[in-house]
């Protein structure tokens, strides 16, 4: 599990494919405006440490850092090699409050707790289910009790025919590539469904157009002011 970022499955006719999960980071995009209320959540707690979850180009990572937060961004190798990834990993390094690790085995050999995480666009794009639970007893067992997590996701955004490109629960696009990117629709439903198997609990919803999901979780008995 995990030891590399490419994925060798087979579709539903049989065809083999390679995916890579993490051809889905799309460098120089905005951060989401919802990381501002997040922010001001975490401000109202006292709340100062973050572990960024598949972190990309750390364009949420950024935006935390300069409110003084400390981050510690996650991803694979493979991902922190990109010239995009690496530069912004390079630019982050100025601030004495960012760290990072490698995902898997730094990830889950570092003793640290957290105050909260973030998971944007992360597990939708991992092709095996197993490893999306995985992930979320990590961060689980991580994060200290009354903390949060922010989830981002969408919704209805796939077209039809990419939606006949089917492998394991998802499906694949840029079939004329090499490497293909994968993607798992979750409804608001199944999300909820999924956090609640780990006692995250729903507490806020952030998002500000119809195909967007953005969640705030809890764990513990914890509110949102």
């Amino acid at each position: 599990m995990w030891e590399s970022c490419l994925y060798r499955l087979r579709d539903s006719l049989g065809k083999n494919l390679i995916i890579d999960v993490t051809s889905s980071v799309q460098p120089g995009l905005p951060h989401n405006n919802a990381i501002s209320d997040f922010i001001k959540q975490l401000k109202t707690k006292e709340l100062t440490k973050i572990v960024d979850f598949g972190a990309g180009a750390l364009r949420h990572t950024f935006p935390m850092l300069e409110k003084g937060f400390q981050v510690c961004a996650v991803e694979f190798e493979e991902q922190f090699k990109r010239p995009a990834c690496g530069k912004a990993r390079a630019d982050a390094q100025r601030h004495a409050n960012f760290s990072s690790l490698i995902w898997p085995r730094g990830f889950k050999q570092d003793n640290r707790k957290f105050d909260a995480a973030l998971l944007c666009y992360v597990l939708q794009t991992m092709p095996i289910p197993e490893e999306r639970h995985q992930v979320l007893r990590l961060l689980k067992k991580k994060l200290r009790d009354e903390g949060y997590l922010l989830w981002m996701s969408r919704y209805g955004q796939m077209d039809d025919a990419s939606k006949n490109n089917k492998v394991s629960d998802g499906i694949y696009r840029w079939k004329e590539r090499e490497h293909q990117t994968f993607y798992r629709e979750f409804t608001t439903e199944e999300t909820h469904e999924l956090f609640e198997k780990y006692d995250f609990k729903h507490v806020r919803s952030l998002g500000v157009r119809g195909t967007e999901q953005i969640f705030v979780y809890a764990k513990g008995d914890v509110t949102w002011i």
